[in-house]
């Protein structure tokens, strides 16, 4: 089989029309309803993405992104244990949004590679201000999809060749600790895409900031269809309720009243 005919079938493998999304697999055809997230975990999300614009407002150091670089799990038909790997995950438009975005995006791009590669304190109200506008507009966000690049071709896209199915784990910060655990259904996506290109653009605004692995160059994109969602935050076992949502001593004593 050429190589060609391997990409096409590899994209085409998963479709979807309305909330319905469709898989091609050797044992036949499985389709999954498809859904929103939450509107508490969207919520968490958008708070924590301004938290981040705002740091890079500041010019503040940014250790690890918790909101935007999850753990993925993938697997394929042979593995005994899953691929863990930590992928830097986005947002896109709507399909009736997705021109208006893709443009304000690209053009942004485009003033910033005008400039040396480490120009980022010339570049930076530009490329906050250009994410915002995004992000301002949660409505015009299809958060039943997520966005990732495909960086490394290894584990990840090996797994999602064979078997077009993952799980995507978040944990955010203390004091409350949010966790959810995403499952979805994936299509793997080409640079002529839209999606692929809204995808590569928004990393671009924020390529050499220290949360990345510098790296301008993806053979591939993922398109997550959330099929489900599980919200793991921690809650305590034992008494001590504390306003900040965390645990004091207990004593070792079970609140059942939890």
């Amino acid at each position: 089989m050429s190589d060609v005919m391997d990409e096409t079938a590899m994209t085409d493998r998963v479709s979807v029309s309305g909330d319905e999304a469709t898989v091609q697999l050797n044992s036949g055809t499985r389709t999954h309803a498809v859904q929103e997230l939450p509107a508490d975990f969207v919520r968490w999300q958008l708070d924590y993405k301004h938290s981040v614009y705002d740091a890079i407002e500041k010019n503040e150091y940014i250790a690890f992104n918790a909101g935007h670089l999850p753990v993925v799990g993938t697997w394929g038909h042979e593995d005994k244990f899953p691929n863990l790997a930590n992928k830097g995950v986005g947002f896109t438009p709507k399909d009736e949004y997705i021109e208006r975005y893709l443009a304000l995006v690209e053009d942004a791009v485009e003033r910033i590679q005008a400039l040396p590669p480490h120009a980022v304190n010339e570049t930076r109200a530009l490329r906050v201000n250009t994410a915002r506008q995004f992000y301002n507009n949660p409505e015009h966000a299809d958060w039943r999809r997520l966005g990732l690049l495909e960086i490394f071709e290894g584990s990840t896209l090996k797994n999602l060749r064979e078997n077009p199915y993952a799980s995507v784990l978040w944990t955010g910060n203390s004091p409350v600790f949010v966790s959810y655990q995403v499952d979805c259904l994936v299509e793997i996506i080409t640079p002529e895409d839209a999606r692929y290109r809204f995808a590569w653009a928004m990393r671009r605004l924020f390529e050499y900031e220290p949360f990345h692995v510098v790296q301008t160059m993806y053979p591939y994109a993922y398109c997550f269809w959330v099929t489900g969602f599980k919200n793991k935050t921690p809650k305590r076992r034992y008494p001590g309720k504390r306003s900040d949502n965390t645990v004091n001593e207990g004593h070792g004593k079970l609140d059942t009243d939890d």
